[in-house]
This record gives structure tokens, C-alpha cells and sequence, in this order.
């Protein structure tokens, strides 16, 4: 028997405290993951192309503002009255508490056109940065809408650009919780069953 074996079974406590301590630096120094959102899976509407990552107005394919509103299940009058026309694309998520959805985007704009995201109908104007990120409060099914809208005129094309779709789950050191007080209940069954049969074998003597 090598010095590990016989380590092992002379003190078996010492493999529960050992996966624990495994479990417990796995679990704690790991980083959260990122799931990366397909966009050619989201319903769209007017002129929208490469997968869904190309948004465009001021083109012949786009509808008219109370089409736009329908499809995204906007209240009526949501969009600003000086709306004409737009394009845009929606998908319903399943967001845990802490999640954060977020995607890169550029926007070519002509005039006064307006880009724009929407989680369940909260509509956000993209007039800065680069990226775009949000942060869901409470766990639940959320709309999740991109699109593109004219102002007074249907003229101009202006593009807007997504890629990097993401969502941030919350840390998963969390979930991992119950593997290591899982882990911490076998190392006491080992003790247990350990101390057991040491009790039993004083008995017999």
C-alpha cells in the first residue's frame, strides 16, 4: 500500500476535508460564464439582414410606425408622434435575478433617425457608446427588442449594426453552494462511519 493509500485510510476525514477544500477553491475562484445570444433567432420585422445583426430605416422595406408597434406589443403612442418608419427585432428571454444582457453596437445614422432598445417595452434611445448593457432586477420572461426608426421622413438609410449578443449569468459560485455541502456531508458520513467502526472494534476486544 503506497503513503497515500495509507494516509487515506488511517484518517479518512481526510478525503472529505480534501474534496472540500477542491470543491470550495473550484468553486469560488471560478469567474461567471457568458451565453452567447443568437440573434438570427429573433422575430423580425421591416429591413433586417445578416442574421438579424443589420438594422435598417429609409428603405422600401420598412413599416410604418403603428406596424412597428404592433409587432413589438408597444402600447400605442409608445414611439415618439414624429415616428414614420422602422424595422426592428424581438425575442422573449428567461432571465434569472442578477443576469446582464448585453451587445455592441454601431450606428450609421442620416438626419435625425433614432436607434433604439426596448426590455419588456421600456424603451432606451442608443445615442452614446458603444455597448449596451442591462442588469434584470427580478427573475422572469423579458422582451427583448433592437430596432431602427425615421423621424418626419422616410428618407436617408440609416444602419444599425449589432454583434456580441451576451448574457452574464450571475456568479455561479453561487449554484455551486450545494455540491460543497454536499461534499461536507459525505466527509462527516466518512467520520461517522470512521468513528463507528473504531467503537465497535474497542467492543470486540
Amino acid at each position: 500500500m503506497n503513503s497515500i493509500q495509507s494516509q487515506f485510510k488511517k484518517n479518512p476525514t481526510t478525503l472529505g476535508l480534501a474534496l472540500i477544500s477542491s470543491l470550495g477553491a473550484i468553486a469560488f475562484s471560478t469567474p461567471a460564464y457568458s451565453i452567447n445570444v443568437d440573434l438570427s433567432t429573433f422575430d423580425a420585422i421591416g429591413d433586417v439582414t445578416n442574421n438579424n445583426t443589420v438594422i435598417q430605416s429609409g428603405t422600401d422595406n420598412t413599416v410604418d410606425a403603428d406596424a412597428l408597434e404592433t409587432f413589438l406589443a408597444f402600447t400605442p403612442g409608445s414611439l415618439d408622434v414624429d415616428t414614420t418608419f422602422g424595422s426592428a427585432i424581438k425575442q422573449t428571454l428567461n432571465f434569472n435575478a442578477g443576469d446582464r444582457f448585453s451587445f455592441d453596437w454601431t450606428f450609421n445614422i442620416d438626419s435625425q433617425d433614432q436607434a433604439f432598445v426596448a426590455i419588456n417595452n421600456a424603451i432606451q434611445v442608443l445615442s452614446t457608446g458603444s455597448s449596451y448593457s442591462y442588469t434584470f432586477a427580478t427573475a422572469g420572461n423579458y422582451q427583448v427588442a433592437m430596432g431602427v426608426v425615421d423621424f418626419f421622413d422616410s428618407t436617408g438609410s440609416s444602419t444599425l449594426t449589432l454583434s456580441n449578443a451576451q448574457i452574464q449569468p450571475v456568479p455561479w459560485e453561487t449554484d455551486a453552494l450545494p455540491v460543497v455541502g454536499t461534499t461536507l456531508l459525505f466527509g462527516i458520513g466518512i467520520w461517522k462511519k470512521h468513528k463507528s467502526s473504531n467503537s465497535n472494534n474497542r467492543d470486540l476486544k
